[in-house]
């Protein structure tokens, strides 16, 4: 936020994939000197920003720039008479990937297309992957002109790029000679306007032009942008607040845009869609594991009885740990996405014999560590959220991965440091012996996982697979400090690596402090070993004690990644609802209440809306301290900042049309549950069963300013 220059406005934001960047310019500039010379000031004084839409003005050029969806849709108002002209630079570093061997067409004077490669992708994934493009004027263009490093190239009809890929010293990045072109439509007045599509394909030049042709015929850009509008407005308006300060709403809806933006559908709008799973080499250097030279196969979507594609791929950051919070918040409000991010997976199961973490492009990055495709995939079926997929097939996919050669056990990031590519004898100890070692996060990772898994086995009738996944998730006491009390990674010898609680070594971006309570589906036996469920809750208030000076986001208590994100939650699962009232209230304030530049998302690993999702539940007071994998899904429920809460339900899903939270005497100062009803009758647990959540109801809750020890100990 704090960057007061344009370099561009690259139509490619993805895990993994940046490109196809576009500066509009006036005059003569010169482009061989690369960004750095036709970048532009501009103030966000008179910038807009919104879902779906976005303006400012290049205070360089005096030009104003606006853009849209669907296809990116642009236009630039030109407040001074020049020479108009618009870049297209398709070569050099942007984001976490390199752009090189561009290749441009002219095919009239209103239309160019071509392609670029894309490389050197800082989290790994396949090496090299082509992008295809068009982008189409509303007016006609002069001239074509064109550069590649050095060499500018003037009244072009093609170009072609360098295909130079530079290692960049002592960096994570790697670059190549700038090079692109420059659509000329010579002498505009102030006040003249010219707009611009683009739409990008992994698979083909054709496949990118049929996108902009079944997407956007017309040029009316308001249009589209009304559309916009509209759309948000619908996605967002499934979770309607009432009540609470501006700036809770202003977080509020931050949040959910968050939460329903930042993955990118790969597939094109006839269903094709770019495969790099098969074949190549896998090489691994520091943190990054690379697939080399695999095989590109173009796929096709499973199509409805109206010919339409059943679901859409998916590129993603890792969805790792999400049970915490997209798992549960798209499961209220977005079972269609649940839905769809369930099928997206399966289908690259059945591509590439993988559950994937974080794919990028129809590849598999690696990032991260076990298997959370299954958190995700068994929380939909619990819920009944499996139009677009098959259970059979999903579970088998599952099945498979967490076994050897599987997702479950593949190489991750942990600390920063590479492991082998396969852990297949950590697995194999693991289900003997029933931890990891030298990896205490892992052991809690792998038994939730597993036991997810187990939980659907129970759901579909398959009790001796339930069985076998249960006693592997039961397992991980065996790396347990009784003196510590806490979670310690240990060696094969039964040795302990350290007893530094504060200590990563052993842990997945996380301590002993924060991992520890993340054992989700086995409180009961970490209470036992506490001591005791009032053990476990004075140590686990201690440790939000010595944390609320730093906002809960320090060595003890850190809301600022995954780990240890359901830890407030704990207390009502050990006859305590009353302590994670008051910290989730502390939380929901402290970390996640800002709408600061520096401290709305600055300080949290977000993830593309992992963070956002656990301050979107904190505020509507629902959480699930299972993700919803449990063969009765339940929510947790604690007191919102918003006077009422209005879920609107997907009818295609659930049987009721809303479910509505009301709250009474809601305050700042009021954080503690009284009573509450269901339905309008008296309801004393603290959890709220899906199946009573997806009929549709009321929930009221009475809150006060001190806590009711007697409500939600049943």
């Amino acid at each position: 936020y704090n960057s007061t220059k344009v370099l561009g406005f690259p139509q490619i934001h993805n895990w993994m994939i940046s490109g196809l960047s576009l500066m509009p310019v006036k005059d003569e500039v010169d482009v061989c000197r690369g960004d750095k010379v036709w970048r532009s000031s501009f103030s966000h004084d008179d910038e807009i920003v919104q879902p779906g839409y976005h303006r400012l003005f290049l205070d360089t050029y005096k030009i104003w720039v606006e853009q849209t969806v669907t296809v990116g849709l642009y236009r630039f108002t030109y407040t001074q008479d020049g020479l108009a002209k618009v870049l297209v630079n398709l070569g050099g570093h942007i984001a976490t990937s390199t752009l090189l061997n561009a290749h441009v067409t002219k095919v009239n004077d209103t239309e160019i297309s071509g392609y670029f490669d894309t490389a050197g992708r800082v989290w790994g994934g396949v090496d090299v992957a082509k992008v295809y493009f068009v982008v189409q004027f509303d007016k006609p263009m002069d001239a074509l002109n064109g550069w590649v490093g050095d060499r500018k190239e003037t009244d072009i009809n093609s170009l072609i790029g360098s295909p130079e890929l530079i290692t960049v010293p002592k960096s994570s990045f790697k670059q190549s000679p700038s090079s692109g072109v420059e659509a000329c439509f010579g002498s505009f007045k102030a006040g003249d306007e010219l707009l611009l599509k683009t739409a990008i394909s992994y698979v083909s030049e054709e496949n990118a032009r049929e996108n902009i042709e079944r997407e956007c015929q017309h040029w009316d850009f308001d249009q589209v942008k009304s559309a916009s509008e509209r759309i948000w407005n619908e996605w967002l308006g499934k979770i309607d607040v009432q009540g609470g300060s501006f700036q809770q709403k202003t977080k509020f809806y931050t949040d959910l845009w968050h939460v329903l933006l930042g993955r990118h559908k790969i597939d094109d709008s006839n269903g094709e869609y770019p495969d790099y799973l098969s074949g190549g080499e896998r090489i691994g250097k520091q943190t990054r594991i690379h697939t080399i030279a695999p095989k590109f196969q173009v796929r096709t979507l499973p199509k409805d009885k109206t010919g339409k594609s059943r679901f859409h791929m998916y590129n993603s950051d890792a969805l790792w740990l999400t049970q915490w919070n997209l798992n549960t918040l798209w499961g209220l409000a977005y079972p269609s996405v649940l839905d769809e991010f369930s099928a997206s997976f399966i289908e690259y199961d059945k591509n590439g014999g993988l559950l994937p973490r974080g794919p990028s492009i129809g590849s598999y990055t690696y990032i991260m560590t076990g298997c959370p495709a299954t958190s995700l995939i068994t929380s939909a079926y619990q819920r009944g959220v499996f139009h677009k997929w098959s259970p059979k097939e999903g579970y088998a996919a599952m099945k498979r991965n967490h076994e050897k050669g599987g997702m479950l056990v593949l190489l991750g990031i942990i600390q920063g440091c590479m492991l082998a590519f396969d852990m297949d004898k950590e697995l194999e100890f693991y289900i003997k012996h029933g931890y990891c070692p030298e990896e205490a996060g892992l052991t809690i990772q792998w038994a939730f996982e597993d036991w997810a898994l187990g939980e659907m086995a129970k759901a579909m009738g398959k009790l001796k697979d339930y069985n076998y996944y249960r006693n592997r998730s039961l397992g991980w006491p065996a790396s347990w400090h009784p003196d510590l009390r806490l979670m310690m990674p240990r060696k094969e010898t039964g040795e302990w690596v350290h007893l530094d609680p504060l200590s990563e070594r052993g842990f997945v971006q996380a301590n002993a402090w924060q991992a520890t309570f993340g054992l989700s589906h086995d409180i009961e036996t970490l209470a036992r070993l506490m001591g005791g469920n009032d053990s476990l809750a004075t140590q686990l208030n201690y440790v939000f004690e010595m944390s609320k000076n730093a906002r809960f986001l320090s060595s003890y208590v850190s809301y600022a990644n995954q780990p240890g994100c359901s830890n407030a939650h704990v207390f009502s699962h050990v006859g305590k609802p009353w302590l994670t009232q008051y910290w989730v209230r502390q939380v929901a304030k402290q970390t996640y209440g800002d709408i600061t530049p520096e401290r709305g998302y600055g300080e949290n690993d977000e993830d593309q809306g992992q963070m956002a999702g656990i301050s979107a539940l904190m505020a509507m007071g629902l959480f699930s301290l299972d993700g919803g994998s449990a063969y009765n899904p339940m929510y947790d429920i604690t007191s919102p900042v918003f006077n009422e809460i209005t879920i609107r339900l997907d009818s295609r899903y659930y049987k009721g049309n809303e479910f509505k939270i009301k709250v009474h005497d809601n305050s700042p100062e009021n954080c503690y549950i009284q009573k509450a009803s269901l339905n309008g009758e008296m309801y004393h647990k603290y959890q709220l069963p899906h199946t009573v959540f997806e009929q549709g109801g009321l929930l009221e809750l009475w809150l006060g300013d001190k806590p009711n020890k007697e409500w939600g100990t049943q």
